[in-house]
C-alpha cells in the first residue's frame, strides 16, 4: 500500500504522476481553519514553504510540529493539495526532528519504495 502512495520531495510536487502521495513536514502557521503552511526540506536540505495545503475545517496542527501528510494534488490544476491524512511525528524528550534525516528518508523512500 504504500508504494502506491509515495513520500515525495516538495519540489516533486508540480510533477507528480501519482495523485496521491505523503510529504514530511513541520506545520508554520495555520491561517485559516482549512488551511496550512507547511516548510518541508527538499533532498538538498534547503526547507521549502507550501503556502496552498487545504485541509479539513475540523483539524488544529500543533505549530512547529512535524507531520507525516498523506496528500491529494488538486483537480483543478491549481499549485497546492489537500490533506487527506496527517501523523504528528512523536519524540521522545530532548529529541527534535533532523532536516537531514527527512532528506535521507526522501531519498531511500525514492530509491526503495517497498520499504516506505
Amino acid at each position: 500500500m504504500s508504494s502506491l502512495t509515495p513520500r515525495v520531495d516538495p519540489q516533486q510536487l508540480g510533477h507528480l504522476s501519482s495523485p496521491v502521495f505523503r510529504i514530511i513536514g513541520q506545520v508554520t502557521a495555520q491561517p485559516q481553519r482549512d488551511q496550512i503552511i507547511v516548510a518541508s526540506p527538499t533532498t538538498g536540505g534547503e526547507m521549502i514553504s507550501l503556502t496552498n495545503v487545504r485541509t479539513s475545517t475540523n483539524v488544529n496542527y500543533d505549530l512547529q510540529e512535524w507531520y507525516e501528510f498523506v496528500c491529494r494534488s488538486n483537480d483543478s490544476g491549481d499549485v497546492g493539495f489537500l490533506v487527506l491524512d496527517s501523523v504528528k511525528c512523536v519524540f521522545p524528550p530532548g529529541e527534535t526532528m533532523s532536516i537531514s534525516g527527512v532528506v535521507a528518508l526522501q531519498q531511500l523512500a525514492s530509491k526503495f519504495p517497498e520499504l516506505t
